[in-house]
């Protein structure tokens, strides 16, 4: 692209632009090259440069982007439409996302969005990168049409809009959808976990269960709400998992206690009594463990046998809700053991390989 002198600009656009544009094109900070970028479209477009109401500086920027092909002449003019508002505070955060791999076309669409929505531009860029969104040609963040539809059948209150202001609430997911409105939420963060969380293979049960915990009070779902629904269900199910296994070995256990003489079963007794208790306690109360301490456990061979050792190890536990400490202890010494293997497996020596020995040259 040809560069043309400020004074060639200014010549150039004397014939296009009336006495106010010019004069402001002369009198503002415009750089040589921005001057020459706007002399080089047709009247219409030069008018919404020179017009904008963004200042100079900003203008340089956007024009210097155009130049170096960072921004093509549609982003340009996206960036530019309805200017001057809350987002020309953004426009370093606008080009340097760029820079770092976000897309030209919806970065410009982007930053023209923050003007009307409630985050700034790097929020707005993360709730596009996190596929929940994608900026329309209004100025607005819309759902993704697969995430609005999971917070439709949640029964998650939506909004929807055809155009520029024709805003209604959403009565009809695929009505509205098929008119190509713009779909919103209350809460972009509940959005963006629903996109997340619809990805995982036990999403559907999950939606059931948070419809089941929430209820009549669905609308006052957060994404703060639903992560925290989410960590108490993963917990549950670790809970359940945890208490189907030692289940399970206990049973196996009175099975072979069965299969032994009287006397042996006597002798045992402590043993059935405090395993039987372990198993009770492990299905009937809330196991406040960390997931790394319930994998742990879920890595023995025989949980419940751990268990117990640790209980019998211990001479000041005597009620059930002592077994709540002996499963802990149990876990973080299973983990200690986990932790030695990887390291000693790490440290190992990689055994030198011998350099095979080159036969001597015979002589002749």
């Amino acid at each position: 692209m040809y560069i043309r002198s400020r004074n060639e600009s200014i010549e150039q656009l004397s014939q296009s632009l009336n006495p106010e544009q010019l004069r402001k094109a002369i009198t503002q900070r415009y750089s040589a090259l921005s001057l020459s970028v706007i002399a080089d479209f047709k009247k219409e477009y030069a008018d919404k440069l020179i017009d904008s109401r963004f200042s100079a500086e900003t203008i340089n920027k956007l024009t210097r982007a155009y130049y170096d092909e960072k921004i093509n002449s549609e982003d340009l003019f996206i960036a530019v439409k309805y200017s001057g508002g809350e987002n020309e505070k953004y426009i370093d955060d606008f080009l340097d996302s760029i820079d770092k791999g976000f897309y030209h076309g919806t970065a410009a669409k982007t930053f023209l969005a923050v003007l009307f929505e409630d985050c700034n531009y790097k929020e707005a860029a993360e709730y596009v990168k996190s596929g929940a969104f994608y900026p329309t040609e209004y100025g607005s963040l819309s759902l993704e049409k697969d995430v609005a539809v999971e917070l439709d059948k949640m029964g998650v209150p939506l909004r929807a809009c055809e155009g520029f202001n024709n805003n209604y609430d959403v009565d009809d997911l695929n009505e509205a959808l098929e008119k190509y409105a713009a779909i919103f939420v209350r809460d972009k963060n509940l959005a963006v976990k629903v996109c997340e969380y619809m990805k995982l293979p036990d999403w559907s049960n999950f939606r059931s269960q948070v419809e089941l915990a929430m209820g009549t009070e669905i609308a006052c779902l957060s994404g703060d709400m639903l992560s925290g629904l989410r960590d108490k269900y993963l917990h549950e199910n670790r809970c359940i998992a945890l208490s189907q296994k030692v289940n399970d070995e206990y049973g196996k256990f009175i099975a072979d206690m069965k299969k032994e003489p009287a006397d042996v079963i006597i002798e045992s007794a402590y043993e059935i009594v405090s395993k039987d208790n372990i198993a009770t306690y492990c299905q009937e109360c809330n196991v406040e463990l960390s997931e790394k301490q319930f994998s742990a456990l879920m890595s023995s061979k025989n949980t419940l046998d751990e268990v117990y050792r640790e209980w019998c190890d211990n001479g000041e536990w005597h009620g059930i809700d002592d077994i709540g400490l002996a499963l802990e202890e149990t876990a973080d010494r299973i983990q200690i053991s986990l932790d030695r293997k990887i390291s000693e497996q790490k440290a190992e020596p990689v055994p030198e390989q011998k350099q095979a020995v080159k036969p001597k040259n015979k002589s002749r």
